[in-house]
C-alpha cells in the first residue's frame, strides 16, 4: 500500500470530546495506511483539543493545528493548505468512517478515472443507533455535470448529496475553489462547484460513513438568523450555474431557491417576530426572485403554479398533490436519457 498516493484526511474539531476519539480511532485504523491525518483543533470549552494532542503524540501521520473558533469553512480551508496528498477527504469530528472508507474510495477513484468517490452513508444517533440508511447497489459513474443534475433530482438515492464528507477528491479540483469564509452550511456554496469541476464521478451506496445527528450540530439546533446562509448560498448556487452559461441548471437551481426562500421567511416569522424590517427586506427580494421564475417562458406552468400557490393556501395539497408527480416524470427521463 506503501506506492499508493498519499491522501490528505481533513478534520475540523470543536467540542465534540464525546464522539472524538472513536473518530479518530477509525481514521487512523484505516487499511489504507498511506495518509496524512490533518486536524484542526479550535479552543473547545471540553477537552477535545487534550485528546486531539493525545493523538498527535502517538501517531506520527497526525498534523495538529490550532486555531481559534472561526467555522468550519475556515478549518477546512487550512486544513487544505497544509495538507499535501493528491487526494483529500473531509471527516467530521463527530462521525466515523468504515475500516475500508478509503480504500474503496481510491479504488473506485483509479479503476474508473474518477475525479471524485462517493460512498453511501448511515445516519446513527448518539447511542450509535441506527437512524437511517441506504441499500446497497453496484458503482455507477456520472460525469459533473450530470452529477449537478442528479444534485437536483435525488438521484441517485439521494448519493448525490450537498455534504462534502463520504467522498474521496483529487486534489487539484481545490486550485480554484474555497469554503465560503463565515459562513453556515457551506457545503452549500461548495459542492456543486466541485461536482462541476470533476471530468467523472464514481458513486457507491456501499455504506462506508456514519453520520452522527448531535442535538447541538448545525443540523440539529433548528432555525436561527444565521441559518439564512444556506439560502444565500443556495442562491449563489443558481448564479454559478448561470455564469457558466448552463441555462437549465440555472433554471432548475433558481427555481428553488425560490421555493425555499418562501419556507426561510416563514419561519423567520415564526422564531424572529421582532425583526420585521429585515423580514420586510427579504420579502422584498423575494418577490424579485419569485418575478424572474414567473417570467421565465423556459419554465413549466406546473412549476409557476407551486410558487403560486403553494406558500400562500395551504389547503392546495391536493392540487400539489396532482402537480409533484411531474417530478417524478422528469427523474425517470432523466436516468433514460443518459443510459
Amino acid at each position: 500500500m506503501s506506492a499508493m498516493p498519499l491522501i490528505s484526511v481533513i478534520v475540523p474539531v470543536y467540542n465534540v470530546a464525546p464522539y472524538l476519539r472513536r473518530c479518530l480511532d477509525t481514521i487512523t485504523q484505516q487499511t489504507y495506511t498511506n495518509i496524512e491525518i490533518i486536524i484542526i483543533a479550535s479552543t473547545s470549552t471540553d477537552n477535545s483539543v487534550e485528546i486531539c494532542e493525545e493523538y498527535a503524540k502517538k501517531d506520527e501521520r497526525i498534523t495538529l493545528l490550532h486555531s481559534e473558533p472561526r467555522g468550519l469553512s475556515d478549518a477546512r480551508n487550512r486544513g487544505i493548505e497544509a495538507s499535501h496528498g493528491e487526494y483529500l477527504s473531509f471527516i467530521d469530528s463527530d462521525d466515523y468512517i468504515h475500516p475500508d472508507f478509503l480504500s474503496t474510495l481510491y479504488r473506485i477513484c483509479s479503476e474508473y478515472d474518477c475525479d471524485i468517490a462517493q460512498c453511501g452513508y448511515i445516519r446513527v444517533d448518539t447511542n450509535y443507533n441506527k437512524i437511517h440508511s441506504q441499500s446497497e447497489k453496484d458503482i455507477e459513474t456520472y460525469s459533473g455535470r450530470e452529477m449537478c443534475y442528479n444534485l437536483y433530482y435525488g438521484i441517485p438515492d439521494h448519493l448525490a448529496d450537498i455534504v462534502i464528507w463520504s467522498k474521496l477528491y483529487r486534489r487539484a479540483l481545490f486550485s480554484e475553489i474555497v469554503f465560503p469564509f463565515g459562513k453556515l452550511y457551506e457545503d452549500h456554496g461548495t459542492t456543486h462547484k466541485l461536482f462541476y469541476s470533476a471530468n467523472k464521478i464514481g458513486v457507491t451506496t456501499q455504506l462506508l460513513y456514519f453520520y452522527r445527528r448531535v442535538p447541538t450540530s448545525i443540523t440539529g439546533v433548528g432555525f436561527r438568523l444565521q441559518t439564512l446562509d444556506c439560502l444565500e448560498l443556495d442562491g449563489e448556487r443558481a448564479e454559478f450555474f448561470k455564469e457558466k452559461g448552463e441555462e437549465e441548471l440555472h433554471n432548475l437551481w433558481h427555481l428553488q431557491y425560490v421555493k425555499s426562500y418562501k419556507g426561510y421567511l416563514k419561519n423567520l416569522k415564526k422564531h424572529y417576530p421582532e425583526e420585521v424590517e429585515f423580514r420586510k427586506n427579504l420579502t422584498q427580494k423575494y418577490h424579485q426572485e419569485e418575478r424572474k421564475v414567473l417570467e421565465n417562458p423556459k419554465i413549466p406552468l406546473t412549476e409557476k403554479g407551486i410558487i403560486l400557490t403553494g406558500f400562500y393556501f395551504p389547503r392546495t395539497t391536493v392540487i400539489l398533490g396532482k402537480i409533484l408527480p411531474v417530478h417524478k416524470i422528469r427523474r425517470t427521463l432523466f436516468l433514460k436519457n443518459r443510459k
